[in-house]
This record gives structure tokens, C-alpha cells and sequence, in this order.
């Protein structure tokens, strides 16, 4: 077992051989779950050596046992590593990136550390959820897990920094990054080897004993562990520090202002004259509804629009098929006591009086879907391809402690951190060897 009361350690990083170039922007990929088939092409094409190859590979034409995206997901990475395409790291070492990107015109730089997260034995609560996960993408992730012996992609975690002390010593590094890279979405990227001893100490510190609550990547934390029970059985005589005991992490700082969260919006379709009756007669008898101007609701606006509102009474927007506009502002003296943490967010107070009721009356017929981008859902309302969509805050950082203290389950899309920890930018082994 990995040794108890060590919540983050630093580990031989794998990473791509920066000597010729420590642009890596045409290397670099998203995580596994936000890459659709479009921009796995575009990954593709833009270089040989990009990761996508190894973090969501094309399958075979004909998949075996023996042949199948993952068994050529493990020979891409061999082959890379022996060709010293990539390489292992000589020194553990925490590695620091920076992430710079935009959000509605405003510009942020968010800080974090690449770390090997101990993983929990069971009874322990030093890495807390706050999402449900399914068995479809954690068999995948396994069986990536078990080829590779290489976790490909970090999950993402906060730690409270209540002093900030993890903030501050990140904020401090100010030399030339390692590794740099832009991608598709227009994030730079900056890496930093940290490997001294005072640095290192320094970080372990500000991070403690946790707790530390999972930002992103809860189906790869689940299938880390189960990855990490199957190695022991395999590796009985493994050390306690052997990389199956970790998970690949990006600390970031709960203080940091640069840490956000997108709102998820929601689609629905397929209600038909009856379905769309129906919510618009839930709609009034749950909210105070408010009629807004097609002109002004528009992508650009709605943040303002949602923020108007005071009392702290939960708001959403909708926008119907048929172009009507409304400012929804719950009746909070016709709901129900709010028992937990999470059914106090709005996103639970939405589902709850408004979306699952009709969903449920039409039995199947309507269709939920999800969206962040703004314009794209106001497009798919005039297209007709949808009834309503409704436009709603984003959960707080300090909703995401409070349900993962509480041990509560946010509602499926209830948070969509931005921008995403990348992959391939440092790769940690899964293997017997130490972390």
C-alpha cells in the first residue's frame, strides 16, 4: 500500500523531447472526452506525433483481441519513448502549467501543478467527488489504463488553500517555461519542471493532507483505483510507492480567481404542441415570468440578463421555439425546504419544478440535451431543432466544496471547468516501478 498521510508526490514525468522545439502546440490534445470525431481528424492531420494517437486512437478496421484501438494506443507510445519522441524524466518533479485564455472578452491566467495523487484506501476522504460517473467511459479508460500502464490524461482537483500558500508559490515561478504549446480552443499552455528541494517541499506543504475535491475527471479517478487493485494482485511485491498507487493530477488552487466554471444550458426537444403546453403552464405556476425582448436576448446579454435578479431567488432564461422569450424567477415560497446542498443549486431547483416533470409526462418522446455555448443553443432554438433552451448561472466553486463535503451528487452537467487540464503535456506510469 502507498504510504498514508503523502496526498501528492512528484513522479518521473513522460514527457515529448522539447530539444529541437518547446512549442508543442501541434502535439498536444484535449482529454479523451471532449474530442468528437471533427476535431480527432484535425488532431490527427496536424502532426504524427500528436497525442490524440495515444489518448483516443482510430480504431482498426478489423478489431481483435489481439488488434484494437487500445493494443495500437500502447505500440504508438512504445514506439515513441523508444525512439525518444518522448521521454522519462531522470528526477521526480512536480510540473507547473500555466494556462492563459479568454472568457467574454476578459483575459485570465490560471496556475497549477501536475502531481502523482495517492489514492484512496478505502475509509479514507482525502480526495472527494461531487459527480456520479458511468460504466461506459470507465471500461474504456480501463482497458486504456491496462495497455499503456500510463495514465494518458490528468483529472483535475482543488485544494482549499485556505492561505493561499499554493496560489503564491505557483505565482512565483518566473523563469522561461519548459514546454509551450496553443490549442484548438485558443488556451496557451506553459510547462515547468519543478525539481528542487525546496520547491518541492514547498508545494507538498501548501497541499497538506487535503482534502482535495475533484474538479474534473471522475470516470478517470474511478478506473484509476480499479486499474490500481487489478496491478496489486498482478505486483503483490510492488513497493509502496509504485506508480499504480497514484493518479496523474492538476492541483490548482480553490483561491485562484482564474479557476471557472461554465455554465451547462439545457436543450429540450421532442415535446410536441402538448409537451410545450405543458412547460409553459409549469413555467407560470412556478415562477414569476417575465417577458424579455427577442433583441435583447442574445448570447452577449444573457449573463447580464441572469444577473439582474436579486433576493437570492434562483433565475434562468428561456427561449422558445416560437420566440419567446422569458426571464424565469422562482417562487421560493411555493418550493419545497431545501434539505441538502445540492438541492439548493439552481440547477437541482430547474430539474426539480421544471425540466424532469415534463420529461417524465412525455415518456420518453423528448430529449434532453446540453450546451456551453451560448450562441450555439439560441441557433438550434431558431433552427426549430429544439423546443426550449434554458439558460442558467454556473455552479460557484464554493458550490463544488460544499457538495463533495457533503458527499452529495450534483445533478448530470452541473459544472464544466475551463479551460480543461490537456493531455500529453506530462504523462505519469501506472506501472511497478516508483511513482
Amino acid at each position: 500500500m502507498a504510504c498514508k498521510g503523502r496526498v501528492i508526490s512528484p513522479f518521473h514525468g513522460i514527457r515529448y523531447r522539447t530539444a529541437e522545439s518547446r512549442d508543442l502546440s501541434s502535439r498536444m490534445a484535449p482529454p479523451y472526452d471532449i474530442i468528437d470525431a471533427s476535431l480527432q481528424d484535425d488532431l490527427y492531420a496536424q502532426d504524427e506525433h500528436n497525442f490524440v494517437r495515444v489518448e483516443l486512437p482510430r480504431p482498426p478496421e478489423q478489431e481483435t483481441e489481439e488488434n484494437n484501438r487500445y493494443t495500437q494506443a500502447a505500440a504508438t507510445l512504445e514506439s515513441w519513448l523508444a525512439r525518444g519522441v518522448m521521454i522519462r524524466d531522470e528526477r521526480p518533479a512536480f510540473y507547473a502549467l500555466e494556462q492563459e485564455f479568454t472568457i467574454h472578452g476578459e483575459r485570465w491566467r490560471r496556475r497549477g501543478v501536475f502531481a502523482a495523487l495517492r489514492l484512496p484506501e478505502e475509509g479514507e476522504r482525502h480526495v472527494l467527488s461531487h459527480e456520479g460517473t458511468m460504466a461506459g467511459p470507465k471500461a474504456d479508460r480501463l482497458k486504456l489504463m491496462q495497455a499503456c500502464a500510463t495514465m494518458t490524461s490528468p483529472i483535475m482537483v482543488m485544494s482549499e488553500d485556505s492561505e493561499s500558500k499554493l496560489l503564491s508559490r505557483l505565482q512565483q515561478i518566473r523563469r522561461e517555461p519548459d514546454a509551450t504549446a496553443v490549442d484548438h480552443e485558443r488556451v496557451t499552455h506553459r510547462l515547468w519542471a519543478i525539481d528542487g528541494d525546496e520547491d518541492v517541499d514547498a508545494i507538498r506543504s501548501a497541499v497538506g493532507v487535503g482534502p482535495l475535491y475533484i474538479a474534473d475527471g471522475h470516470h478517470r479517478f474511478e478506473t484509476a483505483i480499479t486499474c490500481r487493485d487489478g496491478m496489486r494482485e498482478a505486483y503483490p511485491s510492488a513497493p509502496a510507492d509504485a506508480g499504480f498507487n497514484y493518479a496523474l493530477a492538476l492541483v490548482t488552487s480553490a483561491r485562484d480567481e482564474a479557476l471557472k466554471i461554465l455554465p451547462t444550458h439545457r436543450l429540450i426537444s421532442g415535446l410536441g404542441a402538448r409537451g410545450i403546453e405543458s412547460m409553459k403552464r409549469r413555467m407560470s405556476e412556478w415562477c414569476d415570468v417575465k417577458q424579455v425582448a427577442a433583441a435583447d436576448c442574445q448570447a452577449s446579454r444573457i449573463e447580464g440578463l441572469l444577473g439582474s435578479a436579486s433576493g437570492g431567488r434562483h433565475t434562468f432564461l428561456s427561449r422558445a421555439s416560437d420566440g419567446m422569450c422569458s426571464l424565469l424567477t422562482m417562487r421560493n415560497e411555493k418550493l419545497r425546504p431545501r434539505a441538502s446542498v445540492v438541492a439548493s443549486l439552481g440547477v437541482s431547483v430547474l430539474h426539480e419544478y421544471l425540466i424532469d416533470p415534463v420529461l417524465v409526462e412525455m415518456g420518453g418522446a423528448a430529449k434532453l440535451s446540453f450546451v456551453h455555448d451560448e450562441r450555439m443553443a439560441i441557433q438550434t432554438v431558431e433552427r426549430g431543432e429544439c423546443d426550449f433552451a434554458f439558460f442558467l448561472r454556473p455552479a460557484s466553486v464554493h458550490d463544488v466544496l460544499r457538495a463533495a463535503g457533503a458527499g452529495e451528487r450534483m445533478p448530470q452537467k452541473s459544472t464544466f471547468f475551463f479551460p480543461k487540464a490537456p493531455a500529453g503535456l506530462v504523462v505519469s506510469s501506472l506501472g511497478p516501478e516508483p511513482v
